[in-house]
């Protein structure tokens, strides 16, 4: 069984390559957010990667027939999405060379893009493993780290003391690191680690 997609499994894709609306849905739920994620971090541009992320899927619907383990699948996602957004770049330096950042994504290599595939499926993971916390961690987590808030303000909007939140903190970051040594994830201590500073 795949450790990065686990609940995707031959049957799971056999169902989709009969039409199946509802098995469709779990592997979009499953790999939506770190291609997007993926997507964004190499064109920079949400609302293009969005569209990139959903024609991938649409590519994939259409021969959905011709895949029957994760790993193809997961493959063909994000060569699809990296290919679009190449292509995307391409067309922004042919539009307006004075694009500097179309400049740049032309010079990146694929050993780039394939970090921040490594990059977007870790996130993914983690968001997976914080959204397990309880209420009280999980906020906590979610205004300090997601959404970049203070101490401050993350104590105003939690009607807590600042004390409180950083102590939350400790324990939320605490119990992610357990939970990331019990499920083999170990990779994802090194972003547990970040949030620590």
């Amino acid at each position: 069984m795949n450790s990065i997609a686990p609940h995707i499994t031959p049957a799971l894709l056999l169902r989709i390559a009969e039409g199946d609306d509802k098995a469709m849905r779990i592997l979009y739920d499953e790999f939506y957010k770190p291609l997007l994620f993926y997507a964004e971090s190499l064109i920079h541009d949400r609302v293009q990667a969005e569209d990139i992320v959903l024609t991938a899927f649409t590519k994939y619907w259409e021969r959905r027939a011709s895949f029957d383990n994760v790993a193809a699948v997961r493959s063909f996602f994000y060569i699809t999405t990296r290919n679009a957004c190449y292509k995307h770049y391409h067309q922004l330096k042919n539009k307006d060379r004075h694009l500097k950042m179309a400049g740049d994504m032309a010079m990146e290599a694929d050993e780039f893009a394939e970090s921040r595939m490594v990059i977007a499926e870790m996130v993914h993971q983690l968001y997976k493993e914080v959204n397990n916390l309880s209420p009280k961690y999980r906020d906590v987590i979610q205004l300090l780290f997601v959404e970049e808030r203070s101490i401050r303000e993350t104590a105003d909007l939690l009607q807590i003391t600042p004390e409180n939140v950083r102590k939350r903190k400790e324990r939320a970051v605490e119990l992610l690191r357990g939970r990331i040594v019990r499920n083999n994830l170990s990779p994802l201590l090194l972003l547990v680690a970040v949030m620590v500073k």
